[in-house]
């Protein structure tokens, strides 16, 4: 049959076949056509590259730089006009071969409100500085109850470093690199207007650290939280940083270290709604530093029964092992539940709001919970007066687990593999020990007994109010009156039970503490709109008022008459002491401020503001804050406005701002505290007085850019800035026969530069689908300039961490060089010194080199020499950093975002790694029975030579426990040019159709999420996680980021939760 068929095809004529076959050819384009036409904008103007494509084709051109395109169609056929910015438009081709189309714009990057200084809602177009704008809801999202740690990555010029993974734990705020070498760095935080209390407390204060008892509770052990913790995410409308003090200068001394502008929702008129949310989340630590498990406890391959290093014998075979890690860091549990009721009328509006949260951390014990109250209304009084209130109130309690050697982390990984840490009291209900001659002293600590014994608690309550009245006099004058109050009221316990290694010496201790604090904040202003023809001004003039108060209590005592009674009667009456520590500032200003624009394109401002402080002499008391910024928007130029193709919008900025940091309190005159160990009375503490003392002097400059492509499809926002800080308040040592240890003084220069910007680009904007992202990039250098004479370095000695290692400030490389007669090559690169003349600088002991840089070796041990001097060892300071946020909605209902942090360079010191090389538990001591010849010459008086005496002396390092300690210097476990890959937070989010609520719409909407917080990190840092410090945000300068020892790592964790509103 199909050979019949095929045959008969074979008998029609060739002619026929070819006719029939021109008459397909000519049917099938008889009806396409060549449509030409032009494409343009709302207002006319020709879109250049606008794509046009037939519908279901591979068949599509670009209109020319006139915006005209040409395309073969079919009527009938559908033509798709796109262009980036506007909305995408489907036609169908009809009988007409011209076809003019209108694209209309699209709003693809969501403008978000900037509030400036004063609290005022700006015009980001005329601003003459840099700000960066978030809005409160994505930072909800990020399911972080401090919502500063969802910050990290998503503003451009700001570094954030948490504590530790812990429940309540803390994170240290910096923007735009180091502006004190001694004193802090945070950015003042504002509220509607008003400052507010963001400390952390200062465990200095405290009678233990006074008398420096084992265990005392400083700045690098303790994760006390901080007041930032206590701001509820979902009562956050939006937040604005202000980078640089030129943005911050009508905040005076107060903003030299930038400010975050924090504005709160507020009631909307209308049909009242009330929201509940909640979210469920179990986290755990996935990261942690390896041991080994191949040799036990002993001396130089021998067994001991009292040393508790690990430099004995190996394990028998068939010994049984424990996962004592395992076993002690459990899963993390949290809960959060938030309701909101808000509504009002044109007249009066009204919020209130309500959150709970427990968080169970992944530490037996530590639990963080919060309880947050607020209610915020504003009353229309008169159509010309106008108020706005707020009133807040928080309790939060926390059990705090301590970092550093006498951490869980150390503690846990020290305890002896072959022992089941969960076995820490025996039958009768004492601690169980490990070495047969060990005592609760020197034992390896069980961190099970350490929570389950031991105390640490604290119990916060916090209000806050802030009432304001906004009169408009004239449609030119209002006068704006802002009145605030901000108190706390912390109590918290201490309590080291006999038989735990911190209390063994003392047979237990315990320490109360009562911290209360309070501002008092009072802005006054006017405000003077005019406009003069093509000319705008506004004026605003005003004055405020800061009053501090802060005291802390304490009262210590040692020798439990029982081992477990929590009490301070419970101790020996001759062993208790109080303290008491009272601080009160006040810092008066005036200030006023001036904006002049000619026709929107030319804006130029300025300010002027002079503050009175209490912490300075009356000499140095009063000083003036100036600050200019002018602001060019090249694009709203007659001659260039819609001329510019692609550039739809464009400014350049610039300006210059003078400021400073303030003196600490109680510094210019002695001060006598009391006396507790022999007798009472009163003795002047270590700080001698300085009557001269002046603030810090901040003088800074930015220019940057801001453009818009693509009808703002295209965000560009970029700044290049510079920072001289002068007359550094640091702590000197004097001689003693001042009768003092330490002074207070003005001395040191640094200079910090850096660039820091963000790209905000809609990738995608279709129908069903839209993506943006924005990419933050932040990077900058503190250089040291000088330092007060004959000091080298200059640190905090809260960022000690172990073997001597502190963050530091160091003098210029030539400077160092001269003073340790060495060649300045010693503090650079390839060779150990990085860090020389940074403020950013690893700090500790190195290997004692001839000029060459060649390692000297002791003769006779054959082990390398220390060098005496610390040195600078490495740069924390990463060559930069960047954040990748991304948003993407597919359909109506789903909306996923997730952010990427970025590290590139920086060194880190592995302190864990270097406690576990001295105490023989590190990987790298396992080569111990191989003979070693340190790599070297012979410090033999040959060593500057031409032919020194190369080191061949061979050691054993089992043979001799020493080398662990004395051989192998700090410098060695600073880990260089760290980078890291982070998918810091990931949020998948389903709106519910609202076809399911029924036709009585009692629910108005309502949606679910999952989530996940720190889920991968790709790094080449060996150790668990360099994005750690060693201290908390209370110590001064440039912290302890970059410094990792005794803090466990962020968690891993998940979370999953609702949202109904009615």
């Amino acid at each position: 049959m199909q050979l019949e068929f095929y045959n008969s095809l074979r008998s029609i004529p060739k002619g026929v076949v070819i006719a029939f076959v021109l008459t397909l050819f000519v049917g099938a384009t008889a009806f396409a056509q060549t449509v030409t036409g032009k494409v343009t904008d709302a207002e006319g103007v020709p879109l250049i590259g606008a794509t046009v494509q037939v519908k279901g084709t591979d068949r599509g051109t670009a209109t020319d730089i006139n915006g005209e395109y040409s395309i073969e169609a079919s009527p009938g056929q559908e033509l798709i006009f796109s262009s980036i910015g506007t909305d995408s438009q489907t036609i169908t081709v009809g009988s007409s071969k011209t076809m003019d189309v209108v694209l209309s714009g699209s709003v693809l990057i969501e403008e978000v409100v900037i509030t400036g200084a004063l609290g005022l809602v700006q015009d980001k177009s005329k601003l003459a500085y840099s700000a960066q704008g978030l809005k409160g809801d994505p930072l909800k999202s990020t399911q972080r109850d401090n919502v500063f740690q969802a910050l990290q990555g998503r503003i451009s010029g700001m570094t954030l470093t948490p504590t530790s993974g812990l429940a309540g734990g803390s994170v240290s705020i910096n923007l735009r690199g180091v502006t004190s070498i001694g004193n802090s760095n945070q950015p003042l935080i504002v509220m509607d207007g008003l400052p507010i209390n963001s400390s952390t407390f200062n465990q200095h204060t405290l009678t233990s650290d006074a008398t420096s008892v084992n265990g005392n509770i400083n700045n690098n052990r303790d994760d006390v939280g901080s007041r930032l913790a206590e701001i509820n995410p979902n009562d956050i409308e939006n937040i604005t940083v202000l980078k640089g003090p030129e943005a911050a200068a009508l905040y005076g001394n107060e903003g030299a270290n930038g400010v975050i502008v924090i504005t709160t929702k507020k009631g909307k008129a209308g049909t009242s709604k009330i929201t509940y949310s909640n979210r469920f989340a179990t986290s755990k630590i996935t990261r942690f530093p390896e041991i080994q498990t191949v040799y036990g406890r002993g001396v130089n391959g021998a067994v001991s029964a009292s040393d508790s290093d690990y430099f004995g014998p190996k394990y028998e075979g068939g010994t049984q092992f424990y996962d004592n890690v395992g076993n002690f860091f459990q899963t993390g549990n949290n809960m959060r539940h938030d309701l909101s009721l808000e509504g009002g009328t044109e007249k009066f509006t009204y919020r209130l709001s309500g959150a709970f949260i427990d968080s169970k951390g992944n530490i037996p014990t530590n639990e963080y919970t919060q309880t947050n109250v607020a209610v915020a209304t504003e009353y229309k009084i008169t159509n010309w007066l106008k108020s706005t209130a707020r009133f807040s109130n928080t309790v939060n309690s926390n059990v705090l687990p301590p970092g550093g050697t006498q951490g869980y982390l150390i503690g846990t990984l020290r305890y002896p593999s072959d022992y089941d840490m969960r076995n820490y009291l025996d039958e009768a209900g004492v601690r169980t020990l490990t070495l047969p001659s060990a005592n609760f002293g020197n034992d390896n600590e069980n961190s099970f007994f350490n929570v389950y014994k031991n105390a640490r608690t604290e119990k916060t309550t916090r209000n806050t109010a802030n009432v304001a009245l906004d009169a408009t006099i004239t449609p030119w004058l209002s006068l704006i009156g802002r009145f605030g109050m901000d108190t706390y009221n912390t109590g918290a316990n201490r309590f080291f039970h006999p038989e735990s290694n911190i209390g063994f010496g003392r047979s237990g201790w315990i320490e109360n503490y009562i911290d209360v604090g309070r501002i008092l904040n009072t802005t006054m202003f006017a405000n003077l709109k005019k406009e003069f023809g093509d000319f705008s001004t506004n004026l605003i003039v005003g004055t405020s008022v800061d009053d501090r108060r802060n005291e802390v209590s304490t009262d210590y005592g040692e020798k439990f008459y029982l081992p477990e009674f929590n009490s301070i009667n419970n101790t020996d009456p001759t062993t208790q002491r109080n303290r008491t520590t009272l601080t009160r500032t006040r810092l008066v200003g005036v200030f006023a401020k001036a904006d002049f624009s000619y026709q929107g394109w030319l804006n130029l401002s300025l300010t002027g503001r002079n503050d009175n402080s209490s912490t300075l002499p009356a000499a140095n008391r009063s000083y003036f804050y100036p600050s200019a910024g002018l602001a060019f928007n090249f694009t709203e130029l007659p001659a260039l406005k819609d001329q510019l193709g692609i550039l739809n919008s464009g400014k350049l900025r610039f300006s210059v701002a003078k400021v400073g940091n303030p003196a600490p309190p109680y510094r210019i005159q002695s001060r006598l505290v009391s006396q507790t160990s022999t007798g009472g009375g009163f003795l002047f503490d270590f700080y001698g007085d300085n009557p001269a003392l002046k603030p810090e002097s901040v003088q800074s400059s930015e220019i940057g850019t801001e453009l818009g492509f693509f009808n703002d499809r295209i965000l560009l926002d970029f700044s290049l800035y510079s920072k001289n800080i002068t007359d550094q308040i640091v702590v000197q040592r004097l001689s003693y026969g001042t009768g003092f240890i330490f002074g207070l003084l003005n001395g040191g220069d640094v200079k910090t530069r850096g660039i820091d910007g963000s790209l905000d680009v809609n990738i995608v904007n279709k129908s069903n689908i839209r993506w943006n992202m924005i990419l933050n990039f932040t990077k900058y250098v503190t250089e040291v300039l000088n330092l007060p004479a004959r000091v080298n370095e200059y640190y905090d000695s809260d960022t000690w961490a172990v073997g001597n290692v502190r963050a530091s400030a160091f003098a210029p490389a030539d400077v160092l060089a001269s003073r340790f007669n060495a060649p300045t090559n010693l503090f650079y690169e390839p060779l150990n010194g990085r860090g020389a003349g940074t403020a950013t600088a690893i700090g500790g002991w190195s290997y004692l080199r001839n000029s060459k840089g060649d390692i000297l070796v002791d003769p006779n041990t054959g082990f390398p020499l220390r060098n005496a001097n610390f040195l600078p060892i490495g740069d924390r300071n990463p060559d930069f950093v960047m954040g990748l946020v991304n948003d993407l909605d597919i359909g109506k209902n789903i909306n996923i975002s997730f952010l990427f942090d970025i590290r590139k360079g920086g060194d880190i010191f592995n302190g864990n790694e270097m406690y576990l090389y001295q105490t023989g538990l590190s990987k790298r001591t396992l080569d111990r029975e191989t003979p070693i010849v340190f790599p070297g010459v012979v410090k033999d008086g040959k060593e500057e030579s031409e032919t020194p005496t190369v080191n061949a002396k061979e050691v054993i390092p089992i043979s001799n426990e020493q080398y662990f300690s004395v051989a192998i210097q700090p410098e060695d476990f600073v880990e260089r040019d760290i980078n890291w890959l982070r998918l810091r937070d990931i949020t998948i989010r389903y709106e519910l159709p609202r076809a399911l609520f029924g036709p009585k719409n009692i629910i108005k909407e309502a949606s679910v999420f999952v989530n996940g917080t720190d889920l991968f990190l790709l790094t080449n840092y060996t150790g668990a996680d360099p994005y750690v410090s060693t201290t908390n945000p209370a110590t001064g300068g440039s912290g302890g980021f970059g410094m990792d020892f005794g803090k466990t790592s962020l968690p891993r964790s998940f979370s999953a939760g609702l949202s109904v509103t009615f």
